[in-house]
């Protein structure tokens, strides 16, 4: 039996177990990242070196990495950069 290939990946990806075992461990760290208690600077250095893990791994300033909830908010971030710096067309009607 030949082995399948899954080829929707717009519905789900696949995780590497990488990514699963990253995801995992995330899932122990409770904690506002905005807060300043211990749960959240724990919460917020996870984000944070994730942050500069993808900035690396894309050789990008870590300014610019941007983690989102997903797809759909992440095609209006990047369609609409006028609006988030006050400038550009707008679209009216």
């Amino acid at each position: 039996m030949r082995k399948r290939v899954y080829l929707d990946w717009n519905a789900t990806t696949p995780l590497r177990p990488e990514g699963r075992s990253a995801m995992v461990a995330a899932f122990d760290v409770s904690g506002n990242p905005s807060s300043v208690h211990s749960e959240g600077r724990a919460a917020r250095k996870l984000i944070e070196d994730a942050r500069a893990a993808v900035a690396t791994a894309v050789e990008g300033d870590v300014r610019n990495v941007v983690f989102t909830s997903g797809g759909t908010e992440a095609n209006a971030l990047a369609l609409t950069p006028g609006l988030r710096r006050g400038g550009g067309r707008r679209c009216s009607g």
